[in-house]
């Protein structure tokens, strides 16, 4: 006997897969436009050579972003728990650097770490400054400026975790430490997955910023391109394209990463 499961009333149905086409329908557009920039550079020699050009930087493009991230992230966290500390010196420091570091202008705090931080930190260490490359420069300006907004996800995260559950840690038997790391934590890094995704897609597309120390990333190997050839719109349409498709590769590979870590509701 074929049982009959009803899956709710027509008019829900169709209101589920009209969401579910809606929900999709960006996609669509997005891959619809990448097609046709994509489609307008094979067929143009002018767009062919701006691209052989130009997609060198791509690899800068991606040091830079990925060291960036490894180490603003336990700077952050580091920073995130100094503001949730009980010691008012912590807690004042950590507030302190939050809110300096947010309050000003990420090109402007570029400037201060390459030409500023830089000198000092060097004449500490006893070596030249022109000594350190601008690579590194830039790459700490994004470490130090992206530290302070992961400390304030961070932050969030973990006051979202239940209180209930580091009490039962607690009443178990576990140290503060043992709590945090197999109680508090994991559950904080699950809750602020979202909020630490967008700003990894939010410092890749921020290393176009460094191109003002002539560090040769996509932005940089572009501005040289048009410079020389005097292809404006074939250098920052191809720079468009790459941003545009690296940014929409990131924003489904986060979107599928918290598909995964869901944690299944109630239907």
């Amino acid at each position: 006997m074929t049982e009959i499961i009803n899956e709710g009333p027509p008019q829900l149905n169709r209101f589920r897969v009209s969401r579910r086409r809606g929900e999709s329908a960006w996609l669509y557009v997005m891959l619809t436009i990448i097609g046709l920039m994509v489609i307008a550079i094979l067929f143009s020699d002018a767009y062919q050579e701006a691209f052989r050009e130009i997609i060198p930087g791509l690899k800068l493009t991606l040091y830079l972003t990925l060291g960036a991230f490894v180490v603003s992230m336990p700077l952050g966290l580091f920073i995130g728990m100094g503001r949730l500390s009980k010691n008012r010196a912590v807690n004042t420091i950590s507030r302190v650097y939050i809110e300096f570091v947010r309050g000003m202008p990420m090109l402007v705090f570029i400037f201060v770490v390459a030409f500023v931080l830089t000198r000092d930190f060097a004449d500490l260490i006893g070596v030249k400054t022109r000594s350190i490359p601008m690579e590194w420069r830039g790459g700490a300006a994004l470490c130090l400026f992206y530290a302070a907004f992961i400390a304030e996800v961070f932050r969030a995260g973990i006051q979202s975790v239940n209180h209930g559950q580091i009490e039962a840690g607690m009443a178990v038997g576990l140290s503060r430490w043992q709590v945090n790391r197999r109680v508090v934590l994991p559950q904080a890094l699950r809750n602020a997955l979202p909020a630490l995704g967008n700003d990894f897609i939010a410092l890749m597309k921020d290393t176009s910023l460094v191109s003002v120390l002539a560090v040769t990333e996509l932005t940089q190997q572009a501005r040289i391109y048009s410079g020389s050839s005097f292809r404006i719109r074939e250098s920052f349409f191809i720079l468009a394209v790459v941003y545009v498709s690296l940014t929409l590769v990131l924003s489904l590979a986060l979107q599928l990463w918290e598909r995964k870590l869901e944690i299944p509701g109630p239907s």
